[in-house]
C-alpha cells in the first residue's frame, strides 16, 4: 500500500454511523418501555444485551398495544441497515392550512427519513406558495399562529407522525403518553394521540 493510500484512510460513512446509533436508541427505547411497565431493570446500553432483553420479553411485547409500531420501527431499521448507501427519501406529514392571510395552501412538514428511520423535518412548506415556509425550530410558533387564526389543525397524530415531527422513538412516545395520560384513539390497529396533549408535553 502506498503512503498516499495510507494517508487517505478509510472513508467515513456518516449514514452507516447514523444507523448504528439508531440501533442503540431504538433498542434502548423499547427496552425502557418493557422495563417500566413490567417493573424490571433494563439492561445496559449494549446491542447484544438490549436485543436479548427484548427477545426474552417478546411474548409480552407482542400483546402490547404498541406491538404494531414496534414491528414497523424494527422493520424500518432493518431496511435502513440494508440500504444505508442509497439516496435518502423524503416523506411529507400534513399539518393544516397555511397561516398566511388569504393563502389557500396546505402546510406539510418535509421530513428526511434516512432509509425509513425518522429524522427531523428540514422545513414546513406551503403547497400554494414557495415563499411560505418555516424551519423546524419554528414549529411551535407556527402552531400557535394556526390556532389564533382558527385554522384547522390535525387533531390526532399517529405514533409515526409524532416520531417524525419530534424525532422521538416510538417506545419513548408510548412511555410519555402513559406518563402524561395523553388522549388516544385506535383506528385499524394503530394508535393516535391528541395533538394538544402532545404539544403540552413536548413543547417546542
Amino acid at each position: 500500500m502506498s503512503n498516499s493510500a495510507r494517508g487517505q484512510g478509510i472513508p467515513f460513512n456518516t449514514a452507516a454511523s447514523d444507523v448504528r446509533a439508531h440501533i442503540i436508541t431504538l433498542l434502548a427505547s423499547w427496552a425502557s418501555l418493557v422495563a417500566d411497565e413490567r417493573a424490571v431493570e433494563a439492561p445496559p446500553r449494549r446491542v447484544d444485551l438490549l436485543a436479548g432483553f427484548i427477545r426474552a420479553n417478546l411474548k409480552w411485547l407482542t400483546s402490547h398495544s404498541a406491538a404494531l409500531d414496534a414491528v414497523e420501527e424494527f422493520g424500518a431499521l432493518t431496511r435502513a441497515a440494508r440500504r444505508v448507501c442509497e439516496a435518502q427519501p423524503v416523506r411529507t406529514v400534513p399539518v393544516g392550512n397555511c397561516v398566511r392571510s388569504g393563502c389557500p395552501g396546505k402546510l406539510r412538514a418535509v421530513v428526511q427519513t434516512a432509509s425509513g428511520i425518522g429524522r427531523r423535518p428540514s422545513e414546513i412548506r406551503c403547497s400554494a406558495d414557495e415563499a411560505h415556509w418555516w424551519a423546524y425550530e419554528e414549529w411551535t410558533a407556527l402552531e400557535i399562529g394556526m390556532q389564533r387564526r382558527s385554522a384547522p389543525v390535525r387533531t390526532w397524530y399517529s405514533v409515526s407522525d409524532i416520531g417524525l415531527l419530534r424525532d422521538i422513538p416510538a417506545g419513548s412516545i408510548y412511555r410519555l403518553a402513559n406518563q402524561h395520560q395523553w388522549r388516544r384513539q385506535k383506528v385499524s390497529g394503530k394508535v393516535y394521540y391528541h395533538h394538544a396533549d402532545v404539544t403540552a408535553a413536548l413543547g417546542g
